[in-house]
């Protein structure tokens, strides 16, 4: 039996985006360029900020879009939007994870396998979305941001 179907996870149930400045901080702020590359994971760096953080922090979602207009006396963009629902693509860095493991910031807009169990912090896990496919060729893994 044929169909004309497949199977395509990326962007399904992105339906909650929200918007946030940028950090900053020298090479942890997203650009227009870090997208086109596939740097998107972002992580909490303050108060409605997000940032590419360091490794191991938990990712809260995926940049989508940045502003063109520039946060005063930088070129770091002013805002960006984050998809933090859903399922997102990321690029990742080291081993390829498996489908089930859960993922963390690799600190330069990539995620990596998460840290084992001993690594949680008081009040909850800094470990976020189950991945649910790795694409090896093109080192890419969806994530169930929910999970």
């Amino acid at each position: 039996m044929s169909t004309t179907y497949s199977v395509s996870n990326e962007g399904a149930g992105a339906n909650l985006a929200l918007t946030f400045e940028l950090d900053t901080t020298t090479n942890k702020d997203f650009t227009q360029s870090d997208l086109d590359s596939g740097l998107t994971a972002a992580v909490m760096a303050a108060s409605n900020k997000v940032g590419m953080g360091s490794s191991g922090d938990r990712v809260i979602g995926k940049v989508i879009k940045v502003s063109e207009d520039l946060q005063s006396g930088t070129s770091v963009p002013a805002l960006c939007t984050v998809q933090v629902t859903g399922v997102a693509r990321f690029k990742y860095s080291g081993t390829a994870p498996t489908v089930g493991q859960k993922i963390e910031a690799d600190g330069a807009g990539k995620v990596k396998i998460a840290s084992t169990s001993a690594d949680v912090p008081a009040g909850g896990t800094k470990h976020r979305g189950l991945v649910i496919a790795v694409n090896s060729t093109d080192t890419t893994c969806d994530v169930l941001l929910d999970a």
